[in-house]
């Protein structure tokens, strides 16, 4: 599984690298790409760009003066599809919890006025 750091360098280079075929990529681009919160420096990008490419997520032909040239494998874009419908499903039964606590709730309080209401009418 990939943390948050690999996971975000990922999908930079899903963005840059598109259309899978391999780029050029300067260092310099790749770092500003990276939200502020990440701090990410040379050493960091070193390691996530060789665990990606151990992981077989994507393929680097060479990195030599903080140039990179690499591509996206399938096996990235698939993590990267997988994490988005799955953050979609999450979403969806977030939205279905809440709908039913509500429901369950109102129907909780309709329930109890009716008991009450019954019971003091002498119907019960």
């Amino acid at each position: 599984m990939l943390d948050k750091k690999t996971t975000a360098t990922l999908k930079i280079l899903n963005a840059i690298c598109e259309e899978g075929t391999y780029k050029v990529i300067d260092y310099n681009n790749l770092i500003s790409k990276f939200p502020n919160r990440y701090k990410v420096n040379k050493e960091a990008l070193d390691q996530n760009l060789e665990y990606l490419k151990t992981g077989q997520y994507i393929d680097i032909k060479y990195a030599e003066n903080d140039t990179y040239c690499l591509c996206v494998l399938p096996k990235g874009r698939m993590i990267l599809e997988d994490s988005t419908r799955e953050s979609k499903t999450i979403k969806h039964v977030n939205k279905m919890l809440i709908i039913t606590m509500f429901v369950s709730g109102i129907m909780a309080f309709l329930g109890a006025f009716l008991a009450i209401f019954l019971y003091g009418k002498g119907l019960i």
